[in-house]
């Protein structure tokens, strides 16, 4: 009997990136379909280098990264991939509302309905400003704009650091929801 590996929706090969200082060095692995994948390590150990590099925001040293086949150069690869970064880097005099708005200019797949559905999930106003959120509150609104398109490939840098119980729990249902979902 023939066992097939499920395909990987993601596929890192040999990365490697240096600084004066530090050397990303030869990371290499492969995210199935509907899996979670953590990287774990210290402060300053290569984790935030390692999803820049994935994301192409950084050239890598060497290595190679697909996503379904292919690298992520291609940026129409791009519209399938969600990303929260450990900051909130949405302009503090904007509301959710406007983040809408920009952001189905930014993805032909917005799915405003959706986000809207995530922002009542995590009792966020639609049209107070970023800058009277907590930090619990911008990361999900992080989370629900970079959901907000139904991304395949779901990138977090720290989504709970910081957070209270509460709201890490919530944050964890929605990544099992993520992934339960068949097209994830």
């Amino acid at each position: 009997m023939t066992v097939m590996l499920e395909e990987n929706l993601l596929e890192v090969e040999g990365l490697c990136k240096k600084y004066d200082t530090f050397c990303l060095d030869n990371i290499s692995f492969s995210l199935p379909k509907g899996s979670i994948m953590g990287l774990i390590g210290e402060n300053g150990a290569g984790k935030s280098t390692t999803l820049k590099g994935i994301l192409g925001i950084l050239h890598p040293s060497a290595g190679e990264v697909h996503f379904q086949n292919h690298t992520l150069i291609d940026s129409s690869v791009m519209e399938d991939i969600g990303v929260v970064f450990d900051e909130n880097h949405f302009p503090d005099l904007l509301t959710p509302l406007d983040i809408s708005k920009i952001m189905r200019n930014i993805y032909r797949q917005w799915e405003e309905p959706y986000f809207f559905k995530l922002l009542g999930r995590f009792n966020l106003p639609s049209k107070k400003s970023i800058k009277d959120f907590s930090r619990g509150m911008k990361m999900k609104l992080g989370l629900a704009a970079a959901m907000g398109h139904r991304p395949k490939l779901l990138l977090l840098d720290e989504p709970t650091s910081g957070l209270d119980p509460v709201v890490r729990n919530e944050i964890l249902d929605l990544f099992l929801d993520f992934i339960a979902d068949g097209e994830q």
